[in-house]
């Protein structure tokens, strides 16, 4: 896989194959891992390859379109994803609201996230893919830290990402590299 980049794109030279083996995996089970070492081209298989195969319509069962929420764990998970989260889906935000969902999420973890996402998603046209890049950040963040709270940060995170792959209300899907 050699991803090319010009100033208006990435574009993504590789197998074909691979793209249409992760969208299979996606629609069957909504969570997908990509899994590789350093400068593979992960985030270049999914952004460029799976990411356009996906607006283009090659997974289409009753919604057209697709809202893409991108994050990286960094030092604030649960932070990243509901800024994500509300990016993705709503636009413009601010840091009252991201606080705001933050909060609601540790309270009542993917039940908040769903019902805000509802909205957006429960209107039958949009499906959301979550794209957690480098998600390696939350060991570093949250096993090699030895705190106590972030522990449980990591912990909630990993624990929504599974939730919200299996939850079946809404066309959530999640992808990780």
């Amino acid at each position: 896989m050699r991803p090319f980049r010009t100033e208006e794109s990435l574009l993504f030279f590789g197998r074909n194959e691979q793209p249409v083996e992760l969208l299979q995996q996606l629609h069957k089970t909504r969570f997908l891992a990509v899994v590789g070492s350093s400068g593979c081209g992960k985030s270049s298989l999914i952004r460029a390859g799976l990411i356009p195969k996906l607006k283009a319509g090659f997974l289409i069962e009753d919604r057209d379109r697709w809202l893409t929420a991108t994050m990286k764990p960094g030092d604030a998970p649960l932070r990243n994803l509901a800024e994500a989260l509300l990016d993705g889906t709503f636009g413009d935000t601010t840091d009252a609201m991201i606080d705001d969902f933050v909060k609601a999420i540790r309270q009542s973890g993917v039940e908040t996230i769903t019902t805000r996402l509802a909205a957006k998603l429960g209107d039958a046209s949009s499906r959301l893919l979550l794209l957690v890049d480098q998600f390696e950040e939350i060991f570093r963040f949250g096993v090699e830290s030895n705190k106590p709270d972030q522990r449980e940060e990591a912990e909630d995170f990993v624990n929504l990402m599974l939730a919200l792959a299996a939850q079946r209300s809404l066309p959530i899907y999640v992808v990780m590299t």
